[in-house]
């Protein structure tokens, strides 16, 4: 079966509920469009993807993955002509509650008494040590991924 992303950008498809696929703005390599999940009220949640299949973000390449933080940016600075702030959110994996499994962004545009509440998690006190050693450990982890990549 074919990702729900990919077949708007193929314009196979409509969302669900039969609201049709609008592209807001693109780029070579991405796209945005309006999101037909609201969490409060009807103002302009938007989600920015790649045109090609990407499961994971690691998975993108770096000219889209740029081209995808700068559309980030874009709708950004746009939902602020209107809005307070925003929400950017990547949900990457299943376990990151990751359901369409094509790497996209969502921007939710945020304002000081607008009944959104991010779930947030129970933060867990780390002692000095442990906190020096996991920083260590994933610095040595970056330092070899990186080696590998050049």
């Amino acid at each position: 079966m074919e990702c729900l992303f990919c077949s708007f950008i193929k314009k196979k498809r409509e969302h669900n509920g039969g609201y049709p696929f609008l592209v807001l703005n693109e780029t070579e390599n991405t796209v945005s469009f309006l999101s037909t999940d609201f969490p409060r009220k009807e103002d302009g949640h938007v989600l920015i993807i790649p045109k090609k299949h990407f499961k994971n973000i690691g998975d993108v390449p770096k000219k889209t993955l740029h081209e995808l933080i700068e559309h980030v940016s874009l709708f950004a600075k746009v939902l602020r002509k209107n809005h307070e702030g925003c929400n950017i959110l990547l949900n990457d994996g299943y376990s990151a509650q990751q359901r369409i499994f094509h790497v996209h962004f969502h921007i939710i545009p945020r304002d000081k008494r607008d009944g959104i509440i991010m779930k947030l998690w129970k933060r867990k006190k780390m002692p000095i040590g442990k906190f020096i050693e996991l920083s260590k450990s994933l610095k040595k982890d970056v330092e070899k991924y990186a080696k590998r990549k050049s």
